[in-house]
């Protein structure tokens, strides 16, 4: 029997797979839905609020505002996915108006979702060329062990070192050589196989191990006219060489072995990088993603990046139109080529959600945008506007005629990505005139296309980067109007305007400490102004938050304010002041009991003359405790206000308790201090959930309360409210 051989043999153990016959599957019992049907997810809301005394913008007594509310998620055929929103509000108020709005929109996001989801079923298709270099490399690599292996099985075998002693004694003896052959490689019972005695050792070595044949080694292993002693010290250097070149083809494997383990790995992180329609049809193809297994029409839907009927926002570019709800139809289209069309009338001003304002000129805008690049990289986009905007204040009276708020205008823009972390966008716009410097004998296209008079254009440049190495985020823009510009982004006109920022994100300590920094000037709108007010003012903001693992987040801010007063029709003041802002939170476990733990420092740098704000020039300490214990909730906030003239003392307690799976009950009560005026008020609330199975969820709010009101003292205020809300 030979010795074991203890060199690294490559084992590989073969296992039989028996084929299963495909499982029969039972028909389906009951009606099989049609491939037309809707799947309809939402839910529905109704909520009224009330409130015994309202001072903000307007004095009301015993106010009800009802809210109806639904959302629905559409599905057809389990691939095209919409939503549709539908509010409706109506009140007692004499000066709030009632509405409703509708809004109806694809929902591209979610559709781009289930176009991955399919995408990752299929399995990436790795490059042939790795693959096919790993297999010759590996196939070399066990050719080399295995022949490592024979050689120092072959030299520690016992009967190679008796024949090698014998050869030597008969060199020693003047006796002749003889010529001994290369015995087979020893497998020994240390392998743990029971060997049988009718069994091919040599076969059956072959076929576990996958051993090439004794032909495949290079002559070099088998010398014939050599003495034994020469072919031992042959295999001697061979051995060493051997040795070296498997250090060197194992490198080489690992290497390519990991460069294929990261390919595959990452085979999801295209299908999420995914970008326009090129990408995608990459995708497909290399992971072989049949037709079937995609939507019809899949490649339109992908590049449609909104639509949108009924209320919708319009959020275009800085100088067409930024965030302006529109009743009527918004489209954006981006195969390669970029379309975009918005039409539809607008509340311009946000007060005409709420204010009922008589009679006041209807608003409305069409927009037009052609270009060519994505949406989200580089591109360059034409923006076409036009419409009707109500800049000024108007009474509504009947018989005042309402001057031309017609507008139009143009703007070229484009979006460069310098890199995968940079971004900037430039953009020039050129309007018509507004109707008081209009020409007479001109039109609205005629002043728009006119480069005589350059009071009517507009600039905007903006940048974001991000330095990865230093985990930095930089942005910036700057904004310059005309006097005479006009746009749907702009809200007043009639004097030269500019306005810029500057903001740093810096990540310190390993991401532990987040610092931001901004310096701004005139970065502000009033939609309830009538002309432009500028300054020179450049303001600055500074935040840090600091969090480490098992210790409380520590976040200081130092803000700043402003207040724009009107005095007369052609006279504004502004009040300026800052605010230090520092809160500490804590969320951790005692025993079984979860708590949470907050404090919050507020110091207003400000003047009784600076704002109308009760509490001027005031230091403001607040500290909630909350405990989660199984079905019980417990708060108790303190807070404590001082200021020059008096100082407020506030705590609040509540607590909520799970009474049954169906009913929840709260309760609580507060206490205010006013020093000075020695006034003490005690107030109290109350709430409850109600889940009815099959029906829906019922919530009952009630609260005796206190706000801010005349000679700086606070007056009651009752307030309630009772909501529905049912998921389907």
């Amino acid at each position: 029997m030979h010795p074991v051989c203890k060199a690294n043999i490559p084992f590989f153990v073969g296992l039989s797979t028996k084929v299963l016959p495909e499982k029969q599957h039972s028909p389906i019992k009951g009606r099989k839905k049609a491939e037309g049907d809707l799947v309809i997810h939402g839910n529905i809301l109704y909520n009224v609020d009330y409130r015994s005394y309202i001072d903000t913008p307007y004095a009301e007594n015993d106010i009800y505002y009802h809210t109806i509310q639904t959302y629905l998620d559409i599905t057809y055929k389990k691939n095209y996915p919409v939503r549709v929103y539908l509010t409706n509000r109506f009140s007692n108020s004499a000066l709030t108006r009632d509405f409703t709005d509708l809004n109806m929109q694809f929902s591209s996001n979610e559709f781009r979702n289930k176009i991955r989801q399919t995408l990752r079923a299929y399995e990436y298709d790795l490059p042939r060329l790795t693959m096919d270099s790993l297999l010759r490399l590996q196939k070399e690599l066990d050719l080399k062990k295995y022949e490592l292996a024979w050689c120092k099985g072959w030299m520690k075998d016992q009967s190679t070192i008796q024949k090698l002693v014998e050869e030597k004694e008969r060199e020693l003896y003047g006796e002749r050589n003889q010529r001994f052959d290369m015995p087979d490689l020893p497998l020994g019972n240390k392998t743990g196989i029971n060997w049988s005695k009718s069994m091919d050792r040599s076969a059956f070595a072959k076929r576990l191990f996958q051993m090439p044949d004794k032909s495949e080694l290079p002559d070099s292993l088998l010398p014939k006219d050599s003495s034994l002693a020469e072919r031992y010290e042959a295999n001697t250097r061979k051995l060493d060489s051997l040795q070296h070149e498997i250090k060197t083809l194992t490198t080489k494997c690992i290497s390519l072995r990991d460069k294929l383990e990261v390919l595959r790995s990452g085979k999801n992180i295209g299908v999420d990088k995914i970008a326009n329609i090129e990408q995608l049809e990459e995708e497909v193809r290399r992971r072989n993603v049949p037709d079937s297994a995609l939507p019809r029409g899949y490649k339109t839907l992908w590049a449609v990046k909104s639509i949108g009927i009924g209320r919708t926002l319009v959020d275009y570019s800085e100088l067409s139109a930024k965030n302006v709800s529109i009743n009527g139809i918004q489209l954006e289209y981006n195969p390669g080529y970029y379309v975009a069309f918005a039409a539809g009338t607008i509340n311009y001003r946000f007060r005409d959600f709420v204010i009922k304002r008589g009679n006041t000129p209807s608003q409305y805008l069409q927009m037009i945008r052609v270009g060519k690049g994505d949406r989200n990289g580089t591109n360059v986009i034409t923006t076409f506007y036009s419409g009707k905007k109500q800049i000024y204040n108007n009474t509504g009276a009947q018989d005042v005629k309402s001057p031309g708020y017609q507008l139009m205008g143009f703007t070229v823009e484009g979006n460069y990505k310098l890199n995968d972390y940079t971004r900037l966008t430039v953009e020039v716009a050129k309007s018509s005139l507004p109707y008081y410097n209009q020409p007479a004998k001109k039109g609205l296209l005629s002043t728009a296309l006119s480069f005589d008079d350059r009071s009517n254009e507009a600039y905007s440049a903006k940048i974001q980067s991000v330095i990865p190495k230093t985990n930095t985020k930089l942005s910036g823009f700057y904004k310059r109007y005309g006097e005479n510009f006009q746009s749907f982004s702009l809200i007043t006109t009639g004097v030269e305007q500019r306005s810029w920022m500057l903001k740093a994100d810096q990540l310190f300590f390993g991401k532990k400490l987040n610092v931001i920094a901004s310096l701004k000037e005139n970065d502000y709108s009033n939609p309830a102004a009538t002309m432009v007010y500028q300054n020179n003012i450049v303001f600055k903001t500074l935040q840090a938050t600091l969090r480490l693992p098992h210790w409380p987040i520590v976040s200081v801010g130092y803000y700043p304010s402003s207040q724009l007063t009107k005095l007369s029709d052609d006279k504004f003041v502004e009040n300026t002041f800052y605010s230090l802002v520092g809160n500490v939170n804590y969320y951790y476990k005692v025993h079984d009991i979860n708590m949470n733990s907050t404090a919050v420092y507020t110091r207003f740098y400000n003047r009784q003359q600076d704002s109308a704000f009760v509490y001027f020039n005031t230091t403001n300490l607040l500290l909630n405790q909350s405990f989660f214990y199984r079905k019980l909730t417990y708060q108790a906030t303190g807070a404590m206000a001082f200021n020059q003239e008096y100082n407020l003392y506030t705590l609040d307690n509540d607590v909520q308790y799970a009474l049954l799976e169906w009913l929840s009950l709260g309760a609580g009560i507060k206490y205010n201090y006013q020093t000075n005026y020695n006034i003490k008020q005690l107030g109290y609330k109350g709430s409850a959930i109600i889940k009815v199975k099959k029906l829906g969820e019922f919530q009952l709010m009630l609260d005796n309360g206190f706000i801010p009101g005349a000679q700086k003292q606070l007056v009651k205020n009752k307030t309630g409210r009772f909501s529905f809300f049912k998921l389907f």
